[in-house]
């Protein structure tokens, strides 16, 4: 799911990025497939610095594939793609684990629980994460 296209405005965008707060959205997880598929697009866009933000509350998950494959298969495979993307260097990738830490993935991660700590802090720690260039 795309929450905020690059050329749309923060402002126009607030509704959609408010759908990151709705659980029910969600029951597949963030794989690497969808990793690279970001990538890809950024890669597309003009802009010299190129961030992408995964925010996850678990390990990668389809059903259909998990069900054709090993248990460990998604989870490999978000790894080497993650490793991939970070050691071309192109998209800058970080992790926002809600509810776990992400670091298996990301070299680059942060790990909060919502709504609790939904406050100045957490959005601290966030740009922190985003604005950082080094490894964590």
């Amino acid at each position: 799911m795309v929450f905020k296209e690059g050329d749309t405005p923060w402002r126009r965008a607030r509704p959609d990025i408010a759908a990151l707060l709705k659980a029910d959205l969600y029951r597949e997880g963030i794989d690497g497939e969808a990793v690279d598929w970001a990538c890809q697009r950024m890669l597309a866009r003009p802009e010299r610095r190129r961030i992408l933000l995964v925010v996850s509350d678990g390990c990668p998950m389809d059903t259909a594939t998990s069900l054709a494959n090993d248990e460990f298969y998604l989870a490999q495979h978000l790894k080497q793609v993650v490793a991939r993307r970070e050691a071309q260097g192109a998209v800058e990738i970080c992790g926002l684990g809600l509810g776990l830490d992400l670091g298996a993935y990301y070299s680059r991660s942060l790990a909060t629980t919502l709504p609790a700590s939904l406050n100045n802090e957490l959005f601290s720690e966030i740009a922190q994460l985003i604005g950082g260039r080094s490894r964590r």
